[in-house]
């Protein structure tokens, strides 16, 4: 992660860019790095609608809204 590429397009820049190509309203993450590295991707490609999240944070939130309609019916 913290090396610098001198060929080609930068790693984050390129994956930021294939997420965005199905226009996600939030980047699902599975490890702290890679969501650094879209965070800061996202700030470059100027995306910043765009969320990113790490899957168990979204998971709860999702839980939690699906109980939260449940209760209120």
């Amino acid at each position: 992660m913290w090396m610098e590429e001198h060929l080609g397009t930068r790693i984050n820049l390129e994956r930021v860019g294939e997420a965005l190509a199905v226009r996600p309203e939030t980047v699902c993450v599975a490890c702290p790095y890679c969501m650094t590295m879209f965070e800061d991707g996202l700030k470059d490609k100027k995306a910043e609608p765009v969320t990113v999240g790490d899957i168990a944070e979204i998971a709860a939130q999702a839980l939690d809204l699906e109980r939260d309609a449940e209760q209120n019916g």
